[in-house]
């Protein structure tokens, strides 16, 4: 897993529903060959999004509330926060293609 901030349920509320900017959520674990194979999408929307988007991860092992409250049924899955809203997610290695066109979205 690249270096995004891991969110906990401590953290939860001010990495993300109290985030000003839109907030990328990974939810992962470490036994998740799929998730592995996400993480260089991820890390590249992290580079080219900057400043306008922030990319978080959870790790489900560790904050299994986290993923039940927000309907996590299958790993990965990233899901995009705005506004403390969670307003879509996408779930299984997918083209980059598709996440950047969820972000385009809710730009």
């Amino acid at each position: 897993m690249a270096d995004f901030a891991q969110v906990v349920d401590s953290n939860y509320t001010q990495e993300v529903i109290e985030s000003e900017q839109p907030v990328l959520v990974k939810f992962w674990a470490p036994w998740c060959g799929p998730c592995k194979m996400l993480d260089p999408i991820v890390e590249s929307i992290a580079e080219e999004q900057g400043d306008a988007l922030k990319v978080v991860a959870i790790n489900v092992d560790d904050a299994p509330d986290l993923a039940a409250q927000n309907g996590v049924r299958g790993l990965p899955t990233i899901a995009l926060f705005k506004s403390g809203e969670k307003i879509e997610a996408l779930t299984g290695v997918q083209p980059k293609e598709n996440f950047d066109a969820m972000i385009a979205r809710h730009a």
